[in-house]
């Protein structure tokens, strides 16, 4: 079963990600970079279910943003797989690439999507230390681990498909045990997500 506390609802993810997207217009405004770049990862995290280890090292030479827009992943073992990603993701990663290159950061298929104020690709811990800021400034809870944004990703994939392969293949999972639990979650959990809105539309 999965446990409330290891999860955003679908409430919770679009408030952080509306939060976000907010923060970094005003950070364009501005002329300054951290919520720029908190937003194109918070909403890469919640769009495509990557784990952090995963995201963090996307390369640009990773991306399709075609028509059939994805992201070729590196999971665990350096087991490869492909992450179908929205119009709406594809259409921000673009802008953010345009924003990259403002930057004057590398923008070359070797180059890391994701880099830090220092111009290099972030480290694990960083990317939880971002996370936890954003969500307590959306007014989250101060419980969940940036892991909970993949958390969310599956709950949603299986409560629209209910289907569980389909729902393995998407995060990645070696073991179908390990996906099983989106098809078994607590009470609360039902309850808490049954009126809320489709992060997926935004």
């Amino acid at each position: 079963m999965l446990d409330r506390d290891k999860y955003l609802s679908e409430q919770e993810a679009r408030r952080l990600m509306e939060y976000s997207e907010a923060m970094s217009l005003r950070a364009l405004e501005r002329g300054t970079t951290f919520y720029v770049k908190a937003w194109a990862i918070i909403h890469t995290l919640l769009g495509t279910g990557t784990r952090a280890s995963e995201c963090r090292k996307i390369k640009i030479g990773d991306l399709r943003l075609g028509r059939e827009p994805s992201i070729k992943v590196v999971g665990k073992g350096g087991k490869k797989r492909t992450a179908e990603i929205s119009h709406n993701l594809k259409n921000h990663l673009k802008k953010y690439l345009k924003y990259k290159k403002m930057l004057n950061e590398g923008t070359e298929p070797d180059d890391y999507l994701f880099t830090n104020k220092l111009k290099r690709h972030w480290t694990l811990a960083g990317f939880q230390q971002l996370f936890k800021k954003m969500a307590k400034e959306a007014g989250l809870r101060s419980i969940y681990s940036i892991h909970s944004t993949r958390h969310c990703f599956g709950f949603m994939i299986y409560r629209k498909s209910k289907d569980i392969r389909l729902t393995q293949e998407l995060l990645g999972h070696s073991d179908i045990s390990s996906t099983q639990i989106y098809a078994h979650v607590d009470p609360e959990t039902k309850k808490h997500v049954k009126h809320s809105t489709d992060l997926f539309s935004h």
